[in-house]
């Protein structure tokens, strides 16, 4: 139960630590690694829709599709994780919404792009061995 318990703390604190560098640094430089992150970069310059929702409703259609093909396992594994990212990113941006990126330093705005969500997904692929 304690080591559960542990798991699902480092689950929760690495999928924010991810939310926080892709909204401050990744969205806020127009920033695109890949992934759906990075489509949503690129999908809000030509649509009516937020960074933040467009991620959100791409992951939650993936993840139903995940369930679909991959099995009830594969959904309780992702499912918590990818709904409190697409939360994160959404409450991040109605909470702080930005206009510019925090510094005027692009180089510094970068490595914490990467870093962060780096950081967060060890977390997570390290938990993932434990779950």
């Amino acid at each position: 139960m304690k080591s559960k318990l542990k798991n699902f703390s480092l689950l929760t604190i690495s999928t924010l630590i991810m939310a926080v560098g892709i909204y401050f640094f990744k969205f806020a430089n127009n920033f695109t690694f890949g992934g759906i992150t990075g489509i949503a970069v690129l999908v809000t310059k030509f649509l009516p829709i937020s960074s933040s929702d467009f991620s959100f409703v791409v992951n939650i259609l993936l993840l139903i599709i995940g369930w679909i093909v991959l099995g009830k396992s594969f959904a309780e594994k992702t499912a918590y994780s990818t709904i409190l990212l697409s939360v994160s990113l959404s409450l991040l941006e109605r909470i702080y919404p930005m206009s510019h990126p925090l510094t005027n330093e692009p180089l510094l705005e970068l490595i914490f792009a990467i870093l962060l969500p780096a950081l967060g997904s060890a977390i997570l692929f390290n938990i993932g061995d434990n779950m």
